[in-house]
């Protein structure tokens, strides 16, 4: 037998039998699920994922398709183009879809390996592909001329950064304005995750090489995923959100991430939380930068966020208050005032 599938079998194995033992866990995982269930929700109902804009076909520079959507496709005077976070897709971005409309060229897009869009080669996933995806989004969406705001989320807002990296003599000229919230700039193999300093040190160490592991078997592990929904929807709850999120607006996002595939989602988080330094963010000093932090985000806490604007002097910084790493679906309209903001000046400039 190959080792991917020893590794898919042992995994298996391994979730099995902790299960059979779980009983007890089992029930205070239900109370926990009833309790998310029963908390206030100012978006029950909200149609999450409904919004649709005219496909546009992408490649990217290695040849995996790449889904995009555009709104306002009339609109040459400034284009808007958001990019979103690890384990999301571009529905991710529903609310601020929703309010911004109407303000410029509105282009949305899943990163490889998410929503809509194919996986590619395993070796793809990777933050070094990240910025040839967003150029190649952007030639394909986005017409000669035409002055460009780069939005990005999480591993979105590292494409953005990326992107930046790799053009800086557009930056400034093409790319007139940059938004990045709840992102960073490196070092997120220090992340706590609010555990004890010993535990997260230790984490440190082994994750890494777990997930090398994980990969070997993910075509295993992506057959029984479905069966700890409830579980996955709690753990999010927990670090991905603030103490008061909907309920609804938690279990959109749990299906983003489960419908993710899973060669993608441990990839992306490897490279992520193993390279240092993810970008030196000299080249955002050109364009008019915004920078959104979250008060209560444990995947990129908000000094991710400080350290940004610290190295972008001429940045805006905003701090989204009792929000966690997922603030554009849970403070929706202050996030997308900012951005709002942030596209107007934007515009100003480009008229200018």
């Amino acid at each position: 037998m190959g080792r991917a599938a020893r590794t898919s079998r042992n995994v298996i194995a391994a979730a099995a039998l902790a299960g059979a033992g779980a009983g007890a866990g089992l029930a205070l995982q239900r109370r926990a699920v009833r309790r998310l269930q029963l908390r206030p929700d100012p978006y029950a109902g909200e149609p999450f994922g409904s919004l649709r804009g005219r496909p546009v076909p992408v490649r990217a520079d290695d040849g995996t398709r790449l889904y995009a959507e555009v709104d306002g496709e009339d609109r040459t005077d400034l284009a808007v183009v958001f990019s979103h976070g690890w384990t999301l897709t571009q529905d991710s971005w529903h609310f601020q879809r929703k309010a911004l409309r109407g303000l410029g060229r509105l282009v949305f897009w899943d990163q490889r390996g998410h929503g809509r869009s194919d996986g590619g080669d395993r070796d793809g996933y990777s933050l070094d592909r990240l910025a040839g995806d967003l150029a190649a989004v952007i030639d394909a969406t986005v017409p000669a001329g035409t002055p460009v705001v780069l939005v990005g989320h999480s591993m979105g807002g590292m494409t953005t950064m990326r992107y930046a990296d790799a053009h800086a003599d557009l930056v400034g000229d093409k790319i007139v304005a940059t938004g990045l919230l709840c992102t960073s700039s490196g070092g997120l193999g220090e992340v706590t995750l609010g555990m004890p300093a010993l535990v997260a040190r230790t984490t440190q160490r082994v994750l890494p090489r777990a997930l090398r592991a994980l990969g070997a078997g993910s075509a295993g592990i992506e057959k029984v995923r479905h069966l700890g929904r409830d579980g996955s929807t709690l753990i999010l709850d927990l670090v991905a959100y603030g103490p008061d999120a909907s309920p609804a607006a938690v279990a959109f996002a749990e299906q983003m991430m489960t419908e993710t595939r899973m060669d993608a989602l441990i990839d992306f988080f490897h490279s992520m939380v193993t390279t240092e330094v993810i970008s030196d963010c000299a080249a955002l000093a050109a364009a008019d930068t915004l920078v959104i932090g979250a008060e209560n985000d444990m995947l990129t806490p908000v000094e991710h966020s400080l350290k940004i604007a610290g190295c972008v002097p001429s940045a805006r910084l905003e701090v989204v208050p009792t929000a966690g790493h997922m603030a554009m679906l849970e403070r929706p309209s202050v996030v997308s005032d900012h951005l709002g903001d942030l596209i107007e000046r934007a515009r100003k400039t480009a008229t200018a």
